[in-house]
């Protein structure tokens, strides 16, 4: 029976329920960015904040709590009304916490161009020149994007692309005036924007303008990145997470610069062989010395992924140095040579890359006996699989991964005698902002 209190629609509702009805339009909204259903739930969320003006109120902060990038032929414009939405509702500005951009490359109308540089003017910073969009290319491309982030003091998740070429405009000027306005910034994911015949590297400088202003940093997501002896590396106090993305090559003594950045450095995914390959790309240092600066962080690592190149040690004491990481929980690797004993107690995760040849096989075998019998308690899984860089020499698959079937059950056996989980993957694994977590 209808009685005087029933509620008479949504929009009477309890503001928890509302919310909770919101998740079923847009299952991803309390999940980090990147789910497909991303999208088309928001656009759900934006028509019921249009059509149902009591529920305005509740329903625009979740749509404003994630940017995932637009699909418009003009993502460049889409993100200056953006700016310009934020600037004008500071109360919705404080809700964005994901934030994502794909392609910078767009010539904007004279419209645009005005509002980005009146929006300069408008925080106190030297104009830029009126020709800074033009052509779509340019040192200044990312200014759009600048001015979202003046604006995003919330902000939690950062993916953007960078090139060898392109420099950060605002956010120097700005960290000189008001340093760490990204406070809440927890990811930040850089991914190279390539061009065909175009330099696989990123600026240094521009990472580093972003990491000044965001001081509780806590993952990092890297590709190779454009540095010189000269460049500094900005302390990442609070830095847990960095990884170096597939293919990705460095100077050593970039690396060993932002492992003394860290001293709180939890995991480090590096691909060790394209870092020595990218010498002629790179100014100086050794690996040796980047060796030196991960043995350093040793009491503080708990997860270590590395693919070395067969004829090469990590460090000059030999791969068997990495047992002095008696704190690390995962160890990753790709080795010509492995041994039985070179894990520390602790160990829960062991994935080796691209292991070939009969001399692996019977090294294998060991590893799975002295796991038997219970040298490593703690030992969870171990995982066999081909090498993340196996797709620069053109293999979609590990080639002789086969050969390993013939062995599989022994070693599924002997691992399991201690509940430890034996895998075989067929396919290369990539890292990625995905594995941050």
């Amino acid at each position: 029976m209808a009685t005087a209190n029933t509620c008479s629609g949504i929009t009477d509702l309890p503001v928890e329920l509302v919310r909770h009805i919101c998740s079923f339009l847009s299952p991803c909204v309390n999940r980090r960015p990147g789910c497909p259903r991303w999208s088309r739930g928001q656009v759900h969320m934006s028509r019921l904040s249009r059509t149902c003006k009591r529920l305005r109120d509740i329903v625009q902060p979740v749509v404003f709590s994630c940017y995932p990038g637009s699909a418009s032929e003009r993502p460049v414009h889409q993100l200056i009304l953006l700016a310009q939405t934020l600037m004008a509702r500071p109360d919705l500005a404080q809700h964005m916490k994901f934030l994502m951009f794909r392609d910078p490359l767009e010539t904007l109308n004279a419209a645009d161009r005005k509002s980005v540089q009146d929006a300069i003017v408008h925080l106190g910073l030297p104009a830029v020149p009126d020709h800074w969009n033009t052509d779509g290319e340019g040192e200044c491309r990312l200014l759009p994007l600048e001015l979202v982030l003046t604006y995003t003091p919330n902000l939690e998740f950062l993916r953007l692309p960078l090139d060898y070429d392109w420099n950060l405009h605002l956010l120097p000027q700005l960290v000189q005036t008001r340093p760490a306005f990204l406070t809440k910034l927890q990811t930040l994911d850089v991914f190279h924007f390539f061009i065909a015949g175009d330099r696989f590297d990123a600026s240094m400088s521009a990472v580093d303008a972003i990491v000044q202003a965001a001081p509780n940093l806590d993952s990092l997501c890297l590709p190779s990145l454009n540095w010189s002896y000269a460049d500094t590396v900005s302390p990442l106090s609070n830095l847990r997470r960095l990884y170096f993305q597939s293919n990705c090559y460095m100077s050593p003594r970039m690396l060993t610069k932002m492992l003394q950045a860290a001293p709180r450095l939890e995991v480090l995914a590096v691909h060790w062989d394209a870092m020595v390959d990218g010498y002629d790309y790179a100014e100086g240092g050794r690996a040796t010395e980047a060796w030196g600066a991960v043995e350093h962080r040793k009491d503080s690592l708990r997860e270590l992924r590395l693919d070395l190149r067969d004829d090469m040690d990590p460090g000059e004491g030999g791969r068997d140095s990495l047992k002095d990481f008696e704190k690390r929980n995962n160890m990753h690797a790709r080795v010509d040579c492995f041994l039985s004993a070179m894990f520390p107690a602790s160990i829960r995760e062991v994935t080796l890359w691209r292991l070939d040849g009969r001399e692996m096989k019977a090294a294998m075998l060991r590893f799975a006996k002295v796991v038997a019998v219970g040298r490593y308690p703690k030992l969870e899984s171990v995982v066999l699989a081909p090498s993340e860089t196996s797709d620069r020499q053109d293999y979609d698959e590990w080639p002789n991964g086969g050969e390993w079937d013939e062995v599989k059950e022994e070693l599924e056996e002997e691992f399991g005698k201690r509940g430890v989980r034996f895998e075989l993957r067929r396919h290369s694994s990539y890292w990625s902002a995905a594995h941050l977590d």
